[in-house]
Protein backbone atom coordinates (compact mmCIF):
# COMPACT_ATOMS: atom_id res chain seq x y z
CA UNK A 1 0.00 0.00 0.00
CA UNK A 2 1.28 3.62 -0.64
CA UNK A 3 3.10 5.10 2.35
CA UNK A 4 1.49 8.55 1.53
CA UNK A 5 -2.02 6.84 1.77
CA UNK A 6 -1.57 4.95 4.84
CA UNK A 7 0.07 8.15 6.52
CA UNK A 8 -3.08 10.13 5.29
CA UNK A 9 -5.85 7.30 6.31
CA UNK A 10 -4.38 7.00 9.94
CA UNK A 11 -4.26 10.84 10.00
CA UNK A 12 -8.10 10.73 9.34
CA UNK A 13 -9.13 8.03 11.49
CA UNK A 14 -7.59 8.99 14.01
CA UNK A 15 -8.66 12.76 14.44
CA UNK A 16 -12.18 11.08 13.59
CA UNK A 17 -12.20 8.94 16.55
CA UNK A 18 -10.43 11.54 18.53
CA UNK A 19 -13.81 13.67 17.90
CA UNK A 20 -15.68 10.49 18.33
CA UNK A 21 -16.82 11.06 14.83
CA UNK A 22 -16.21 7.62 13.29
CA UNK A 23 -17.83 7.64 10.16
CA UNK A 24 -15.82 7.06 7.02
CA UNK A 25 -13.04 4.51 7.46
CA UNK A 26 -10.43 6.07 3.98
CA UNK A 27 -9.02 2.76 2.49
CA UNK A 28 -6.32 3.30 -0.06
CA UNK A 29 -6.38 1.76 -3.28
CA UNK A 30 -4.56 1.03 -6.75
CA UNK A 31 -7.67 3.00 -9.13
CA UNK A 32 -8.52 -0.09 -11.40
CA UNK A 33 -6.80 0.22 -15.35
CA UNK A 34 -9.59 1.22 -17.60
CA UNK A 35 -10.79 -1.65 -19.76
CA UNK A 36 -12.18 0.62 -22.65
CA UNK A 37 -11.03 4.57 -23.03
CA UNK A 38 -12.50 7.28 -20.37
CA UNK A 39 -15.22 9.34 -20.97
CA UNK A 40 -14.40 13.73 -20.86
CA UNK A 41 -17.86 14.29 -21.37
CA UNK A 42 -18.44 16.28 -18.45
CA UNK A 43 -15.25 18.07 -18.86
CA UNK A 44 -17.07 19.30 -21.78
CA UNK A 45 -20.08 19.96 -20.20
CA UNK A 46 -18.28 21.85 -17.80
CA UNK A 47 -16.14 24.11 -20.40
CA UNK A 48 -18.70 24.41 -22.40
CA UNK A 49 -20.91 25.91 -19.60
CA UNK A 50 -18.10 28.71 -19.37
CA UNK A 51 -18.08 29.50 -23.18
CA UNK A 52 -21.45 29.88 -22.78
CA UNK A 53 -21.02 32.03 -19.51
CA UNK A 54 -18.33 34.47 -21.39
CA UNK A 55 -20.11 34.67 -24.58
CA UNK A 56 -22.54 36.47 -22.78
CA UNK A 57 -20.19 39.05 -21.65
CA UNK A 58 -19.05 39.92 -25.60
CA UNK A 59 -16.25 37.29 -25.06
CA UNK A 60 -15.93 35.11 -28.16
CA UNK A 61 -14.18 31.33 -26.82
CA UNK A 62 -12.20 28.51 -28.67
CA UNK A 63 -11.28 25.80 -27.05
CA UNK A 64 -8.97 22.65 -28.23
CA UNK A 65 -8.37 19.69 -26.50
CA UNK A 66 -5.86 16.72 -27.35
CA UNK A 67 -5.55 13.56 -25.17
CA UNK A 68 -1.80 13.04 -25.27
CA UNK A 69 -1.67 9.99 -22.55
CA UNK A 70 -3.71 7.39 -24.78
CA UNK A 71 -6.20 7.10 -21.33
CA UNK A 72 -9.25 8.63 -22.97
CA UNK A 73 -9.03 7.07 -26.41
CA UNK A 74 -6.46 10.06 -27.89
CA UNK A 75 -9.79 12.34 -28.00
CA UNK A 76 -9.60 15.46 -30.03
CA UNK A 77 -12.37 17.71 -28.99
CA UNK A 78 -13.41 21.37 -30.45
CA UNK A 79 -15.62 24.11 -28.71
CA UNK A 80 -16.52 26.99 -28.94
CA UNK A 81 -16.15 29.41 -32.21
CA UNK A 82 -14.67 27.35 -35.14
CA UNK A 83 -12.99 31.32 -36.44
CA UNK A 84 -9.71 32.40 -36.62
CA UNK A 85 -8.18 34.73 -34.61
CA UNK A 86 -4.97 37.34 -33.84
CA UNK A 87 -2.38 34.73 -32.62
CA UNK A 88 -0.14 37.42 -30.35
CA UNK A 89 2.28 35.47 -28.75
CA UNK A 90 1.19 32.28 -29.54
CA UNK A 91 2.45 31.96 -32.77
CA UNK A 92 6.02 32.14 -31.64
CA UNK A 93 5.29 28.34 -31.34
CA UNK A 94 5.31 27.71 -35.12
CA UNK A 95 8.40 29.54 -35.09
CA UNK A 96 10.21 27.61 -32.55
CA UNK A 97 9.09 24.22 -33.87
CA UNK A 98 10.47 25.34 -37.81
CA UNK A 99 13.91 26.64 -35.66
CA UNK A 100 14.23 23.05 -33.95
CA UNK A 101 13.34 21.11 -37.54
CA UNK A 102 15.99 23.49 -38.97
CA UNK A 103 18.73 22.17 -36.24
CA UNK A 104 17.37 18.36 -36.76
CA UNK A 105 18.07 18.72 -40.21
CA UNK A 106 22.06 19.94 -39.33
CA UNK A 107 21.69 23.38 -40.91
CA UNK A 108 22.05 25.39 -37.66
CA UNK A 109 22.68 24.48 -34.42
CA UNK A 110 21.41 26.00 -30.99
CA UNK A 111 25.07 27.50 -30.36
CA UNK A 112 25.43 29.52 -33.37
CA UNK A 113 25.46 33.14 -32.87
CA UNK A 114 24.27 36.27 -34.22
CA UNK A 115 24.83 40.34 -34.25
CA UNK A 116 21.56 41.52 -32.94
CA UNK A 117 21.83 45.13 -34.06
CA UNK A 118 20.19 48.50 -32.56
CA UNK A 119 17.66 48.19 -35.34
CA UNK A 120 16.24 45.07 -34.61
CA UNK A 121 14.95 46.02 -30.95
CA UNK A 122 11.37 46.23 -30.27
CA UNK A 123 9.31 47.05 -28.08
CA UNK A 124 6.85 45.26 -26.30
CA UNK A 125 7.55 42.03 -23.65
CA UNK A 126 11.09 40.77 -23.31
CA UNK A 127 14.29 41.64 -21.66
CA UNK A 128 16.70 41.90 -24.42
CA UNK A 129 15.28 44.94 -25.77
CA UNK A 130 16.93 46.76 -22.48
CA UNK A 131 20.72 45.53 -23.29
CA UNK A 132 23.42 46.64 -25.24
CA UNK A 133 23.84 46.35 -29.18
CA UNK A 134 25.31 45.52 -31.28
CA UNK A 135 26.24 42.17 -29.33
CA UNK A 136 26.55 37.96 -30.44
CA UNK A 137 23.34 36.28 -28.92
CA UNK A 138 23.04 32.40 -29.28
CA UNK A 139 19.97 30.87 -30.88
CA UNK A 140 19.54 28.75 -27.74
CA UNK A 141 19.14 32.25 -25.58
CA UNK A 142 17.22 33.99 -28.50
CA UNK A 143 14.50 30.43 -28.59
CA UNK A 144 14.66 30.72 -25.10
CA UNK A 145 13.43 34.16 -24.88
CA UNK A 146 10.95 34.22 -27.21
CA UNK A 147 8.82 31.42 -25.49
CA UNK A 148 10.05 31.79 -21.84
CA UNK A 149 9.27 35.85 -21.63
CA UNK A 150 7.56 36.42 -25.14
CA UNK A 151 10.75 38.74 -26.11
CA UNK A 152 9.53 40.24 -29.27
CA UNK A 153 12.95 41.42 -30.14
CA UNK A 154 14.35 37.57 -30.01
CA UNK A 155 11.71 36.85 -32.19
CA UNK A 156 11.90 39.03 -35.33
CA UNK A 157 16.12 38.05 -35.12
CA UNK A 158 14.79 34.51 -34.84
CA UNK A 159 12.34 34.84 -37.65
CA UNK A 160 15.56 36.53 -40.04
CA UNK A 161 17.34 34.13 -39.45
CA UNK A 162 14.92 31.15 -40.06
CA UNK A 163 12.72 32.69 -42.37
CA UNK A 164 8.68 33.00 -43.37
CA UNK A 165 9.03 30.52 -46.08
CA UNK A 166 10.80 27.75 -43.73
CA UNK A 167 8.00 28.57 -41.38
CA UNK A 168 5.01 27.90 -43.93
CA UNK A 169 6.94 24.94 -44.92
CA UNK A 170 6.21 23.34 -41.85
CA UNK A 171 2.47 24.46 -41.37
CA UNK A 172 2.32 22.99 -45.24
CA UNK A 173 3.68 19.82 -44.08
CA UNK A 174 1.45 19.45 -41.07
CA UNK A 175 -1.83 20.28 -42.88
CA UNK A 176 -2.38 23.58 -41.14
CA UNK A 177 -5.13 25.62 -42.43
CA UNK A 178 -5.13 28.71 -40.35
CA UNK A 179 -1.44 29.35 -38.62
CA UNK A 180 -0.07 31.62 -40.59
CA UNK A 181 3.30 33.72 -39.19
CA UNK A 182 3.03 36.39 -42.39
CA UNK A 183 5.17 39.16 -40.54
CA UNK A 184 7.62 40.34 -37.41
CA UNK A 185 6.42 41.28 -33.98
CA UNK A 186 5.30 45.28 -34.60
CA UNK A 187 5.73 45.32 -38.32
CA UNK A 188 2.02 45.70 -40.49
CA UNK A 189 0.36 43.85 -42.94
CA UNK A 190 1.39 44.47 -46.27
CA UNK A 191 -1.92 42.45 -47.46
CA UNK A 192 -4.62 40.78 -44.99
CA UNK A 193 -3.35 37.78 -46.20
CA UNK A 194 0.21 38.62 -44.65
CA UNK A 195 -0.77 39.04 -41.52
CA UNK A 196 -0.72 36.40 -38.63
CA UNK A 197 -3.35 34.14 -37.79
CA UNK A 198 -4.00 31.20 -35.46
CA UNK A 199 -7.06 28.46 -34.59
CA UNK A 200 -7.72 26.32 -31.99
CA UNK A 201 -7.60 23.15 -34.19
CA UNK A 202 -4.28 24.13 -35.34
CA UNK A 203 -2.68 24.92 -32.48
CA UNK A 204 -3.43 21.54 -31.12
CA UNK A 205 -2.65 19.54 -34.30
CA UNK A 206 1.21 21.64 -33.51
CA UNK A 207 1.17 21.21 -30.12
CA UNK A 208 0.10 16.82 -30.52
CA UNK A 209 2.97 16.85 -33.59
CA UNK A 210 5.84 18.43 -31.28
CA UNK A 211 4.54 16.32 -28.23
CA UNK A 212 4.96 13.42 -30.41
CA UNK A 213 7.53 14.13 -32.18
CA UNK A 214 6.66 13.19 -35.48
CA UNK A 215 8.70 16.17 -37.11
CA UNK A 216 11.56 16.68 -34.48
CA UNK A 217 14.13 14.98 -32.61
CA UNK A 218 13.07 13.54 -29.53
CA UNK A 219 15.87 15.42 -27.87
CA UNK A 220 13.87 19.07 -29.72
CA UNK A 221 10.79 18.29 -28.34
CA UNK A 222 12.07 18.25 -24.99
CA UNK A 223 14.29 21.38 -25.76
CA UNK A 224 10.42 23.34 -26.68
CA UNK A 225 8.87 21.34 -23.72
CA UNK A 226 11.46 22.40 -21.40
CA UNK A 227 11.07 26.18 -22.52
CA UNK A 228 7.60 26.23 -22.16
CA UNK A 229 8.10 24.47 -18.77
CA UNK A 230 9.93 27.86 -17.48
CA UNK A 231 7.44 30.02 -18.70
CA UNK A 232 7.63 33.53 -17.06
CA UNK A 233 4.01 35.23 -18.39
CA UNK A 234 1.77 33.66 -15.73
CA UNK A 235 -1.22 36.16 -15.76
CA UNK A 236 -3.46 33.06 -17.76
CA UNK A 237 -2.72 29.32 -17.12
CA UNK A 238 0.37 30.43 -14.38
CA UNK A 239 -1.92 32.47 -12.73
CA UNK A 240 -4.74 29.62 -12.35
CA UNK A 241 -1.95 26.38 -12.09
CA UNK A 242 0.18 27.87 -9.24
CA UNK A 243 2.92 25.08 -8.96
CA UNK A 244 0.95 22.73 -11.28
CA UNK A 245 3.07 20.97 -13.94
CA UNK A 246 2.22 22.93 -17.34
CA UNK A 247 3.95 24.01 -20.19
CA UNK A 248 2.65 26.75 -22.39
CA UNK A 249 2.80 29.81 -24.30
CA UNK A 250 1.00 33.03 -23.40
CA UNK A 251 -0.39 35.21 -26.29
CA UNK A 252 -1.86 38.58 -25.63
CA UNK A 253 -2.82 41.56 -27.91
CA UNK A 254 -5.06 44.48 -28.37
CA UNK A 255 -8.47 42.96 -27.58
CA UNK A 256 -7.17 38.86 -27.59
CA UNK A 257 -5.87 36.95 -24.37
CA UNK A 258 -4.69 33.17 -25.33
CA UNK A 259 -2.89 30.57 -23.50
CA UNK A 260 -1.99 27.17 -25.02
CA UNK A 261 0.61 24.21 -23.93
CA UNK A 262 0.68 20.78 -22.00
CA UNK A 263 -1.07 20.04 -19.13
CA UNK A 264 0.85 17.45 -18.09
CA UNK A 265 -0.76 15.33 -15.19
CA UNK A 266 1.35 12.05 -15.02
CA UNK A 267 -1.24 9.69 -17.03
CA UNK A 268 -3.49 11.92 -18.10
CA UNK A 269 -1.26 14.40 -20.61
CA UNK A 270 -3.46 16.65 -22.86
CA UNK A 271 -2.65 19.66 -25.08
CA UNK A 272 -4.33 22.73 -24.24
CA UNK A 273 -5.63 25.69 -26.52
CA UNK A 274 -7.97 28.41 -25.18
CA UNK A 275 -8.36 31.55 -27.13
CA UNK A 276 -10.46 34.80 -26.24
CA UNK A 277 -11.57 37.81 -28.05
CA UNK A 278 -13.02 40.58 -26.55
CA UNK A 279 -15.36 42.50 -28.50
CA UNK A 280 -16.64 45.12 -25.84
CA UNK A 281 -13.06 46.54 -26.32
CA UNK A 282 -10.30 47.13 -28.17
CA UNK A 283 -8.19 48.55 -25.12
CA UNK A 284 -5.38 46.41 -24.50
CA UNK A 285 -5.83 47.03 -20.23
CA UNK A 286 -9.00 46.64 -20.46
CA UNK A 287 -8.97 43.47 -22.41
CA UNK A 288 -6.66 41.71 -20.74
CA UNK A 289 -9.13 42.57 -17.75
CA UNK A 290 -11.96 40.85 -19.21
CA UNK A 291 -10.45 37.69 -20.72
CA UNK A 292 -7.70 36.85 -18.19
CA UNK A 293 -10.31 35.48 -15.64
CA UNK A 294 -11.69 33.76 -18.57
CA UNK A 295 -8.83 31.60 -19.33
CA UNK A 296 -8.18 31.15 -15.81
CA UNK A 297 -11.68 29.61 -15.02
CA UNK A 298 -11.41 27.31 -18.11
CA UNK A 299 -7.90 26.39 -17.24
CA UNK A 300 -9.19 25.39 -13.45
CA UNK A 301 -11.74 23.35 -15.34
CA UNK A 302 -9.52 21.56 -17.17
CA UNK A 303 -6.71 20.80 -15.29
CA UNK A 304 -9.22 19.84 -12.12
CA UNK A 305 -10.65 17.34 -14.29
CA UNK A 306 -7.54 15.40 -14.97
CA UNK A 307 -6.38 15.76 -11.73
CA UNK A 308 -9.06 14.22 -10.19
CA UNK A 309 -9.48 11.20 -13.17
CA UNK A 310 -5.79 10.57 -12.06
CA UNK A 311 -6.99 10.30 -8.58
CA UNK A 312 -9.97 8.09 -9.43
CA UNK A 313 -12.74 10.93 -8.97
CA UNK A 314 -14.56 12.93 -12.29
CA UNK A 315 -15.15 16.16 -11.96
CA UNK A 316 -18.67 17.07 -12.14
CA UNK A 317 -19.75 19.86 -13.82
CA UNK A 318 -20.26 22.98 -12.21
CA UNK A 319 -23.60 24.00 -10.88
CA UNK A 320 -24.60 27.95 -10.79
CA UNK A 321 -26.95 27.91 -7.00
CA UNK A 322 -29.74 30.84 -7.24
CA UNK A 323 -29.03 31.43 -3.43
CA UNK A 324 -24.82 31.97 -4.32
CA UNK A 325 -24.78 34.89 -6.14
CA UNK A 326 -21.79 36.92 -7.48
CA UNK A 327 -21.27 38.65 -4.66
CA UNK A 328 -21.37 35.77 -2.48
CA UNK A 329 -18.13 35.78 0.44
CA UNK A 330 -17.58 32.18 -1.18
CA UNK A 331 -18.95 31.68 -4.32
CA UNK A 332 -15.46 30.61 -5.93
CA UNK A 333 -14.95 27.85 -3.19
CA UNK A 334 -18.37 26.55 -3.36
CA UNK A 335 -17.80 26.38 -7.13
CA UNK A 336 -14.36 25.03 -6.79
CA UNK A 337 -15.70 22.41 -4.33
CA UNK A 338 -18.64 21.35 -6.49
CA UNK A 339 -16.87 20.80 -9.24
CA UNK A 340 -14.66 18.69 -7.61
CA UNK A 341 -17.25 16.84 -6.26
CA UNK A 342 -16.02 17.51 -2.84
CA UNK A 343 -20.12 18.60 -2.00
CA UNK A 344 -23.24 19.25 -3.56
CA UNK A 345 -25.97 21.16 -3.55
CA UNK A 346 -28.67 20.25 -1.25
CA UNK A 347 -31.59 20.74 -4.33
CA UNK A 348 -30.61 21.27 -7.99
CA UNK A 349 -31.04 24.66 -7.56
CA UNK A 350 -29.62 25.46 -4.31
CA UNK A 351 -26.52 25.46 -2.23
CA UNK A 352 -27.97 26.45 1.08
CA UNK A 353 -24.32 28.21 1.95
CA UNK A 354 -25.26 29.56 5.53
CA UNK A 355 -27.24 26.12 6.81
CA UNK A 356 -24.61 23.48 9.02
CA UNK A 357 -22.83 20.90 7.80
CA UNK A 358 -22.57 17.67 9.23
CA UNK A 359 -19.81 15.40 10.65
CA UNK A 360 -20.39 13.08 8.00
CA UNK A 361 -20.14 15.22 4.74
CA UNK A 362 -17.46 17.31 6.14
CA UNK A 363 -15.19 14.56 6.75
CA UNK A 364 -16.16 12.97 2.98
CA UNK A 365 -15.04 16.03 1.25
CA UNK A 366 -11.60 16.19 3.32
CA UNK A 367 -11.16 12.25 1.92
CA UNK A 368 -12.55 13.42 -1.74
CA UNK A 369 -9.87 16.26 -2.02
CA UNK A 370 -6.98 14.71 -0.88
CA UNK A 371 -8.12 12.06 -3.53
CA UNK A 372 -8.49 9.32 -1.35
CA UNK A 373 -11.51 6.57 -1.95
CA UNK A 374 -13.92 6.10 0.70
CA UNK A 375 -16.11 2.78 2.05
CA UNK A 376 -18.85 4.52 3.93
CA UNK A 377 -20.28 2.82 6.98
CA UNK A 378 -22.98 3.13 9.96
CA UNK A 379 -20.93 3.47 12.89
CA UNK A 380 -22.46 6.00 15.12
CA UNK A 381 -24.48 7.14 12.45
CA UNK A 382 -26.30 9.38 14.33
CA UNK A 383 -23.42 11.32 15.46
CA UNK A 384 -22.18 11.45 12.02
CA UNK A 385 -25.53 12.48 10.90
CA UNK A 386 -25.25 16.25 13.69
CA UNK A 387 -23.36 19.46 12.74
CA UNK A 388 -20.09 19.58 13.09
CA UNK A 389 -18.57 22.87 15.10
CA UNK A 390 -16.15 25.00 13.85
CA UNK A 391 -13.13 23.48 16.56
CA UNK A 392 -14.10 19.92 14.92
CA UNK A 393 -13.57 21.60 11.46
CA UNK A 394 -10.97 23.36 11.34
CA UNK A 395 -9.14 20.09 13.82
CA UNK A 396 -9.74 17.84 10.90
CA UNK A 397 -8.99 20.56 8.31
CA UNK A 398 -5.58 21.60 9.31
CA UNK A 399 -4.24 17.42 9.75
CA UNK A 400 -5.59 17.30 6.50
CA UNK A 401 -3.84 20.33 5.20
CA UNK A 402 -0.43 19.51 7.13
CA UNK A 403 -0.17 15.91 5.20
CA UNK A 404 -0.75 17.88 2.01
CA UNK A 405 2.49 19.83 2.34
CA UNK A 406 5.45 19.41 2.25
CA UNK A 407 6.99 21.23 5.01
CA UNK A 408 5.63 22.11 8.47
CA UNK A 409 3.13 24.10 9.61
CA UNK A 410 4.21 27.07 11.78
CA UNK A 411 4.37 26.88 15.79
CA UNK A 412 1.26 27.38 17.41
CA UNK A 413 1.10 30.43 19.53
CA UNK A 414 -1.35 32.64 21.95
CA UNK A 415 -4.67 33.15 19.94
CA UNK A 416 -5.81 36.76 18.66
CA UNK A 417 -9.67 36.34 19.92
CA UNK A 418 -12.13 37.75 22.46
CA UNK A 419 -13.25 34.29 23.03
CA UNK A 420 -10.07 32.11 22.75
CA UNK A 421 -10.58 31.03 26.75
CA UNK A 422 -13.44 29.05 25.24
CA UNK A 423 -11.49 27.18 22.17
CA UNK A 424 -11.62 23.67 23.63
CA UNK A 425 -7.64 22.37 24.27
CA UNK A 426 -7.21 19.70 21.46
CA UNK A 427 -7.96 22.84 19.07
CA UNK A 428 -6.03 25.64 19.77
CA UNK A 429 -3.35 24.17 17.75
CA UNK A 430 -5.20 23.96 14.96
CA UNK A 431 -6.98 27.15 15.45
CA UNK A 432 -3.27 29.17 16.21
CA UNK A 433 -1.73 27.72 12.83
CA UNK A 434 -5.07 28.51 10.61
CA UNK A 435 -4.98 32.42 11.88
CA UNK A 436 -1.30 32.59 11.09
CA UNK A 437 -2.15 30.93 7.84
CA UNK A 438 -5.12 33.65 6.72
CA UNK A 439 -7.74 30.43 7.10
CA UNK A 440 -9.35 31.50 10.18
CA UNK A 441 -10.30 35.41 10.05
CA UNK A 442 -12.77 35.36 13.00
CA UNK A 443 -16.36 37.22 13.39
CA UNK A 444 -16.30 41.67 13.82
CA UNK A 445 -16.62 41.41 17.21
CA UNK A 446 -13.13 39.65 16.98
CA UNK A 447 -14.46 36.08 18.22
CA UNK A 448 -13.91 32.75 16.75
CA UNK A 449 -16.85 30.97 18.36
CA UNK A 450 -15.64 27.20 18.48
CA UNK A 451 -18.55 25.81 19.25
CA UNK A 452 -20.52 26.95 16.65
CA UNK A 453 -21.87 25.10 13.66
CA UNK A 454 -19.78 24.83 11.17
CA UNK A 455 -21.44 26.36 7.46
CA UNK A 456 -21.43 24.95 4.27
CA UNK A 457 -20.15 27.90 2.68
CA UNK A 458 -17.25 27.64 5.47
CA UNK A 459 -16.61 24.19 4.79
CA UNK A 460 -16.51 24.76 1.24
CA UNK A 461 -13.99 27.34 1.63
CA UNK A 462 -11.86 25.09 3.56
CA UNK A 463 -11.57 22.17 1.75
CA UNK A 464 -10.96 24.50 -1.46
CA UNK A 465 -7.34 25.28 -0.15
CA UNK A 466 -6.93 21.60 -0.73
CA UNK A 467 -7.18 21.75 -4.51
CA UNK A 468 -5.05 22.90 -7.03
Amino acid sequence: MNKTLQRRKKLLITATLTLSMLLTLITPGAVPAASAAADISDLKKSVQALIDEAATKGIRVSIGLKDLSGYFGNEETLLGSKEAYKPASTIKLALVAALMQQVDRGALTLEDTVTVEPDDVVGGTGSLQKETFPQEVSLERLARLMITQSDNTATNVLIDVVGLKRVQELMDQLNLEVMHLGRKMFAAAPTPEQDNFINAADLITLLDRIYKHSFLTEKSKDTIIGWMLAQEVNTKFGAALQGAKIAHKTGENANVTHDTGYFLVPGREMAVAVLTEVTTTEDFDEAQAIGNPVVQEIAKAIYGFLQQSAAGRPQMAVTRFLDVPDHHWAKAEIEKAISYGLLSGSSDTEFSPAEPITRADFVSALARAQGLPEESGDTNAAAAAQPITRAQMFTLFMQAYANSRSSGLPAASALNASDADQVPAWAKDAFSQAQQLGFLKGYVDGSLRPGMPATRAEAAKLVSLLLP
